[in-house]
């Protein structure tokens, strides 16, 4: 019991921490030299932001529609908290008692917190489509950066094959169970391929009308967050919800079972984890976004700390409901099949709806990551540093979206989700599916931990170089945007930079003997093509220019003549 105050008590602390770095990120806004320009024309803060673009060196390709609710939207969509309530929850209890939730995500809320801070100062400073792989160019050379876009890449392409994966079993499931038609495996292959093509089809051609829809899913959340509520209060009405249930390990929440041990503690924390890997996601969006050094950061930020925040209350009443049988929660699958169950108090309409909604904030969290992953692809390709960058770099004039980008990162992620499916049985692919999220936490994690402790080095030399006791270097860091939090910036980078690798390092040693033998496999094949392209791309792009950030060679007129065909 005292290690849930304990939780209890740094759930408080990432409240309160998440108001005082809010105070601090406004008033290193307010100092800084932008210019949000609210007051001119839609045309002058374009200008300005495809201005701001051509100084890295890359033309306006893509459109700038996104205003500040598709950025707020597609950063809530990418972090999914209805998608973790339905089917990662279950399995994390199962793991490692409610004490993942007690005690684990207060903590979790606060590196996620954290690392949001981290990752939206870098959204501010280099507000372009590559993201992480770029941020990686800055802070730490080529190198860093080939590394940091691969594991994007590959991490992105996981974790979207698990999450369709996860869908399509739920959906097939649900249809068989209320519909009554049993479809079977054909039922499920069915089910996940139309994901997979519906996922392209609106990254390729319907982004705008996507980005629309973006706009209410942050609304759709919290409603449906709100159901949950007024549907389990209704269920238990009058009644007492025993808040000390959410101290309980595995071995006392389900005292048929052996004590499960450390290691499926640290599983069930790490299952929950995955909710906080679309964290950067929103980033991928600097290209398409208006004021993005602005947008994207409060979005990010914003979102996550409404992660932490509404997940763990949510999280905490449906575990002090949902003691299903005499066992707990054993089967994987079982809290989503309840919380789709218990909507049928409302009759068929309210059960199909929380199937709709469900569906639809999954659907969108898929494609929020093949986006991502695809814009980092043809970031890499813009800059020619990987194989066929011709064909992957490539924008259709007609749809303005990286077309060859988004067809690989599906099917490199369909193949992963038909490879396991296709090899393993129905309950193999469920006890296949933690593997795969380790995976895509130990990939993106690393990801992400290259280019924030590159800036942590960079800013401790920047540090003594500006001793007092040596002369003079007034030279600003460009790896500090607008959206800063000042003195505490190199605080919380090494922070997040310790987490990001610990969590990965934890990740890659809970895997499987078959998985890890796999994963590294990967890395070695790899480790060997990067270097190779290195080698070969000594004298070309991307450069670093002293005293700017070009990632790119094109002058300024180059650009325009690009935008020409591109017309906004």
């Amino acid at each position: 019991m005292i290690m849930l105050w304990i939780g209890c008590a740094v759930f408080a602390a990432v409240c309160a921490l998440s108001l005082l770095l809010a105070g601090a990120a406004e008033r290193g806004t307010q100092l800084s030299l932008h210019q949000p320009l609210h007051r001119h024309s839609e045309y002058i803060r374009y200008m300005r932001d495809k201005h701001d673009l051509n100084g890295f060196g890359f033309a306006q390709q893509l459109t700038r529609h996104k205003g500040i609710g598709s950025a707020i939207g597609l950063t809530a969509s990418s972090l999914p908290l209805i998608g973790g309530a339905v089917f990662l929850l279950g399995p994390a209890i199962a793991f490692g008692g409610p004490a993942v939730i007690g005690i684990g995500w207060p903590v979790l809320g606060l590196f996620g917190l954290l690392t949001a801070c981290s990752v939206a100062a870098f959204a501010s400073a280099i507000p372009t489509a590559g993201g992480c792989y770029h941020w990686a160019v800055a802070s730490g050379g080529r190198r860093a950066g080939l590394w940091s876009g691969w594991l994007h890449a590959a991490g992105s392409s996981v974790m979207l094959a698990t999450t369709n994966i996860y869908l399509a079993d739920w959906m097939s499931r649900s249809i068989e169970r209320h519909v009554g038609y049993t479809g079977g495996a054909s039922l499920f292959y069915i089910i996940l391929l139309m994901l997979f093509v519906s996922q392209a089809a609106a990254n390729v051609r319907a982004f705008r009308l996507l980005s629309r829809l973006l706009t209410w899913t942050a609304a759709f959340q919290f409603a449906l967050i709100v159901g949950i509520f007024a549907i389990l209060a209704s269920i238990a009405w009058p009644g007492a919800y025993p808040f000390q249930i959410m101290a309980y390990t595995s071995s006392s929440w389900i005292p048929v079972e052996p004590a499960a041990g450390g290691t499926s503690m640290l599983l069930g924390f790490l299952l929950l984890q995955r909710l906080f890997l679309g964290i950067g996601d929103g980033a991928q969006a600097g290209e398409e976004t208006s004021d993005p050094r602005i947008t994207l950061p409060w979005s990010i930020y914003l979102s996550a700390a409404g992660l932490a925040f509404f997940g763990f209350i949510l999280f905490a009443f449906i575990v002090m409901h949902a003691r299903i049988g005499d066992f707990g929660l054993t089967a994987m699958p079982a809290l989503g099949d309840w919380l789709t169950d218990v909507w049928e108090r409302w009759g068929d309409a309210g059960a199909s709806l929380f199937f709709v909604l469900v569906a639809v904030l999954v659907w969108a969290n898929g494609t929020l990551t093949m986006g991502a992953g695809a814009r980092t692809l043809f970031a890499m390709a813009r800059d020619e540093v990987i194989p066929f960058a011709s064909k992957l770099s490539a924008v259709s004039v007609l749809y303005r979206s990286p077309m060859q980008a988004l067809l690989t990162i599906a099917a490199g992620a369909g193949a992963i989700a038909l490879l396991s499916s296709a090899i393993y049985s129905s309950a193999m692919v469920q006890s296949l599916l933690p593997q795969l999220i380790l995976l895509s936490i130990a990939a993106l994690h690393a990801a992400y931990a290259i280019p924030i402790g590159g800036r942590v080095l960079l800013t401790l030399k920047e540090r003594k170089d500006n001793h007092p006791l040596r002369p003079a270097n007034r030279k600003r860091s460009k790896l500090h945007g607008p959206w800063n939090l000042g003195k505490y910036s190199l605080t919380v980078d090494g922070i997040t930079v310790c987490w990001l690798t610990g969590s990965a390092v934890l990740a890659v040693c809970l895997l499987k003997p078959a998985a890890l033998i796999i994963a590294s496999v990967c890395l070695i094949a790899g480790t060997a093509c990067m270097e190779r392209m290195l080698r070969r791309l000594r004298r070309k792009t991307p450069v670093k220019i002293v005293g700017s950030i070009r990632f790119g060679k094109r002058t300024m007129d180059e650009c325009i003549r690009i935008e020409r065909k591109f017309p906004q």
